[in-house]
């Protein structure tokens, strides 16, 4: 399979030639190494494995050991935005979450991470992460 130029898209006939454009490191054709500076990196590192960018899961343990989500936070979810008398869809639009989202938190097959679990909180103003020892 053969190499494409990360800047025009052909092919690339040869070796490619690695250069710096703007702070940025591309694989690029001999007609385009000229529009930026050519580096030398050693081939081991020169571009990051596609592991590198993979996400943590969305239900990944808390990073502040003293709170943790409590029980009935679908309960209190879905109350405070009955309260708000908002829809589903009106929250997910208004914190940027899609409704499926919305509707897993508010059934309990979603548990929130630490990220939404603040967003939700300021946004219906509720306590979801309490500390440790209330939750006993």
């Amino acid at each position: 399979m053969s190499e494409r130029c990360e800047i025009c898209g052909n092919n690339i006939r040869g070796p490619s030639d690695t250069v710096e454009i703007d702070g940025g490191l591309f694989r690029v054709c001999s007609q385009c190494s000229k529009l930026g500076k050519t580096v030398k990196i050693p081939q081991k590192t020169q571009f990051p494995s596609k592991n590198m960018y993979k996400s943590e899961p969305i239900n990944r343990i808390y990073e502040d050991d003293d709170f943790e989500l409590r029980i009935d936070f679908n309960k209190a979810i879905k109350s405070a935005r009955e309260k708000k008398g908002i829809s589903q869809e009106e929250m997910g639009q208004r914190i940027n979450e899609k409704i499926s989202v919305i509707r897993h938190l508010e059934t309990g097959k979603l548990k929130p991470n630490d990220i939404l679990s603040r967003k939700l909180e300021r946004f219906l103003k509720i306590q979801l992460l309490v500390p440790e020892e209330a939750e006993e």
